[in-house]
């Protein structure tokens, strides 16, 4: 049975990300899967998108497409941004509620948690009747729970903000606006049936909000086998390589004290590192930080890679280091063992439900530096069970077919309406 759901389709940035990958291979293939989108987007996503993936508006042409440009709000004070904000939600939910009427949309979908478009698909759906739902699949800490704080409330939200790594450097104003916009988010979303990708999505969220109600998309990512050769590398040019959002959050500045250990025992290990420059002063610290300990000989930073140079640095690697603390899913964990490359990583709840049946990734205790080097050591120690984790880690990712993500998608989406028509019977 086909479905023809509204979704918002907002590009805000012009760098890859797990997310925008997603959502690129649900348009590319709801077509085909019986999935006849109505797509509400605007001019600078439209941009952005094309940067990242050169045939967007293409796949665009799939489907009816409507755009609602925004007006920009640069300059303003506390007080009227957040007028402007509100001004902005209510115009989009207006928008998007009127193209839901004159389409006969199923549902509204947000394909991310970004509190402003969940907000709009809230209100969209009350002013035109129809279904809604997002699809969680967070990368900051702010939506991770915080130790010693239970579910979050008025009077916990600023020491919730306030523990977070990302917020650190904020004033106290712009922590009260961070915080509105959390308590907004998880209210909001009680009123419906979200979608995530990871149970550990939901494993975070019953501590934030228990109220909410999740179903989870299994799998919840994808890969396209078809682009990685499963031919196993003659040689290898690194001992390990990094490929992630150059943030501290993916673990870029625990990396330097890893190798570090990892140097001590073996002095010519090499590690390459890969990813956008998001933000220069960021990476002008972590170069810093390579040289400050005399790893200049160790650490290759290699920058940003196109695709098919970055699957073929990670094939020719012996494995990934990967200390991220944030993750909905980890796509570059899935990535890597597509290449057929093992993967060390913390142990978050995004690697330990979605490859912790994995025998090819190796999981330390959450900033646990120290064992980290040790599980990279022994693979590198051990270099005659590549083979075998090689195989392991390959036949894994095979149950990641992006046909299948959009198949369960599909059937998520059928499931949410059920749901709001139980709810008006």
């Amino acid at each position: 049975m086909d479905i023809k759901p509204l979704i918002l389709v907002k590009f805000l940035y012009s760098s890859l990300s797990g997310g925008y990958r997603r959502l690129y291979e649900v348009l590319r293939l709801g077509k085909s899967e019986g999935i006849d989108y109505i797509v509400l987007t605007d001019t600078e996503s439209c941009r952005n998108a094309v940067e990242i993936f050169p045939n967007f508006m293409e796949i665009l042409q799939e489907y009816k497409v409507y755009k609602c440009d925004s007006q920009r709000r640069e300059n303003l004070n506390f007080g009227l941004k957040q007028v402007a904000t509100f001004k902005g939600i209510i115009h989009l939910a207006s928008f998007i509620s009127r193209v839901a009427r004159k389409e006969d949309a199923d549902l509204i979908v947000s394909p991310n948690e970004r509190t402003q478009d969940v907000l709009a698909c809230f209100l969209a759906s009350i002013f035109c009747s129809k279904p809604w739902t997002a699809i969680f699949q967070p990368t900051t800490d702010l939506l991770q729970p915080s130790c010693s704080i239970g579910s979050i409330t008025p009077l916990n939200i600023l020491s919730h903000i306030s523990q977070k790594t990302s917020a650190k450097n904020m004033s106290f104003l712009s922590k009260i606006g961070l915080g509105i916009d959390l308590l907004c988010l998880l209210r909001t979303s009680e009123k419906t049936i979200l979608l995530t990708v990871s149970g550990s999505v939901v494993e975070d969220f019953k501590s934030l909000n228990p109220r909410i109600k999740f179903l989870t998309i299994t799998p919840g990512n994808g890969i396209d086998l078809s682009k990685i050769s499963g031919q196993l590398p003659e040689a290898f040019d690194y001992h390990g390589i990094f490929f992630a959002r150059l943030i501290p959050e993916k673990g870029l500045f625990d990396l330097v004290k890893i190798w570090k250990l990892v140097v001590k025992k073996l002095p010519n290990a090499k590690l390459a590192v890969c990813g956008i420059p998001e933000n220069a002063e960021i990476v002008k610290g972590f170069l810093e930080e390579i040289s400050r300990h005399n790893l200049d000989g160790n650490i290759e930073f290699l920058g940003h890679q196109d695709e098919t140079k970055l699957f073929g640095d990670v094939k020719r690697s012996y494995l990934t280091v990967y200390p991220s603390y944030v993750d909905s899913f980890s796509l570059v964990t899935l990535e890597s063992l597509a290449c057929g490359t093992p993967v060390v990583a913390y142990d978050i709840p995004a690697i330990r439900y979605n490859f912790g049946k994995c025998e090819a990734v190796f999981r330390s205790p959450v900033g646990d530096k120290a064992d980290m080097a040790r599980n990279i050591q022994f693979l590198l120690g051990n270099k005659d069970l590549r083979t075998k984790f090689s195989k392991e880690a390959r036949k894994y990712s095979t149950n990641y077919d992006w046909r299948n993500v959009i198949k369960t998608e599909k059937k998520a989406y059928f499931k949410v309406i059920e749901y709001f028509r139980s709810r008006e019977n």
